[in-house]
């Protein structure tokens, strides 16, 4: 435990010194993701936002000058889905703030969309700086679903691991739907789709009259609930639904066009089967790359080929990986490469796409004068495994890539170190 304090104390210190300066990343190859490759191309910072990028320009006087000869240079990496800065370990109920614990029937906690994620995060997180040594410079932050079908309000947060560090909060609405929605609503589909519209068209007529429903007796659902839901029924927040069966999508194409929503697909495991349906009806899929072997009936059409044939019929898509290593979408992105997915479109899957899913576009995601600069320097290919960031910048500071995980296996290197715990030394001889 003290080995954990002094180390977030350590990235604390590191993240309020770390000043905005002009920085100049010159001949590296540039790929700014919104306009091609740029070969020995360079990259200006000043004032936490990028300056120029393009090939033969000049470090600013006073700059510091970082070589990215042989590097390859790309915006951070954007998680699009995580419940990072809500959960340090995931089987210790205190501190696990992403996943309700389980209740008895009688006992419901009566509250679901409007729970709020930006309530619990703890940007003092351990997993923040290990996320952040593998190059993540954004994520949404989003809490799961307890009894209700809704998790609530996710928020997208930088990973500096600074206190000021929420960069969008209420940036979207989360709701289970598919089993986890029919395991909450009855155990049929049916009840889930039903609880979804009830949900809807009360929260409508909430904000059609506030007044006049809270008179009324005997309401099915908390208004704190109905009020949280009014960006989503306005369609100007999005909603994410977790759903995999090529029944559910279509469900929910029909959902959205019904009530004019703006849908996010999380897991999608069947998407590619309804894949020209969700790109007429412009919906977002992020999806797990590696997932192919079913886990529920909802799954049996799981392809490693999902992601590939989603983007082939203009479906925007981008990952996701948990919360302990959200850093591995540069994997998931790396192996739907493999299965036929180009690589431009890859590496926009990971940084543009989930920027673009939440209104951040025009502001993070790709290397433009302009944008806020978060952006890696990478000693290869960043879509290879064994490739590293050699350098990372949020909001135009350069960050400490030591974490918790680096610092253990520096402290047990060398196992006949006098000073470590009995229990860790090396092999005494009889």
């Amino acid at each position: 435990m003290k080995f954990l304090t002094a180390f977030i104390a350590a990235a604390s210190v590191f993240a309020s010194a770390a000043h905005a300066q002009t920085v100049a990343i010159m001949d590296g190859q540039v790929h700014t993701v919104s306009g091609g490759v740029i070969e020995e191309g360079d990259v200006i910072i000043r004032d936490g936002r990028i300056a120029q990028v393009g090939a033969d320009l000049s470090a600013p006087a006073g700059a510091t000058v970082i070589d990215a000869s042989g590097k390859v240079v790309t915006p951070g990496l954007f998680s699009p889905i995580s419940s990072i800065g809500l959960v340090e370990i995931g089987a210790v109920a205190d501190s696990n703030d992403a996943t309700p614990a389980p209740q008895s029937p009688t006992d419901d906690f009566p509250l679901g969309a409007s729970l709020n994620a930006i309530d619990a995060y703890n940007p003092s997180s351990s997993l923040i700086p290990v996320n952040r040594a593998g190059g993540v410079t954004r994520a949404l932050m989003a809490p799961n679903p307890g009894t209700s079908i809704f998790g609530g309000r996710a928020a997208v947060i930088d990973l500096s691991g600074r206190a000021n560090s929420v960069t969008r909060a209420e940036a979207a609405q989360y709701v289970a739907m598919g089993q986890q929605g029919s395991d909450r609503s009855g155990g049929t589909r049916m009840g889930a789709w039903a609880q979804l519209r009830d949900y809807l068209d009360e929260a409508r007529s909430y904000h059609a009259n506030p007044n006049d429903y809270i008179r009324r007796p005997h309401g099915r659902f908390a208004v704190s609930d109905l009020k949280a839901l009014g960006p989503v029924i306005d369609g100007e927040q999005p909603l994410i639904v977790s759903v995999n069966s090529a029944n559910d999508i279509r469900t929910l194409i029909r959902l959205k066009n019904t009530y004019r929503l703006n849908v996010i697909i999380h897991g999608g495991s069947e998407a590619w089967r309804v894949a020209e349906e969700l790109a007429s009806a412009n919906i977002p899929v992020i999806t797990d790359a590696l997932y192919n072997l079913p886990g529920e009936f909802e799954d049996i059409d799981a392809t490693l080929q999902n992601a590939a044939r989603l983007n082939e019929a203009g479906v925007k898509i981008s990952f996701y990986d948990g919360a302990h290593n959200i850093r591995l979408i540069r994997q998931h992105a790396g192996n739907a490469v493999a299965e036929g997915l180009p690589f431009d479109a890859g590496l926009a899957a990971i940084t543009l796409n989930p920027a673009t899913m939440y209104g951040l576009g025009d502001q993070l995601g790709s290397l433009e004068a302009g944008k806020i600069a978060d952006v890696v320097v990478w000693d290869g290919d960043p879509l290879e495994v064994t490739t590293r960031p050699e350098a990372v910048f949020i909001n135009g500071r350069r960050q400490d890539l030591n974490n918790r995980q680096k610092m253990l296996m520096e402290r047990y290197r060398d196992l006949e170190r006098g000073d470590l715990p009995f229990a860790y030394r090396g092999g005494e001889s009889d």
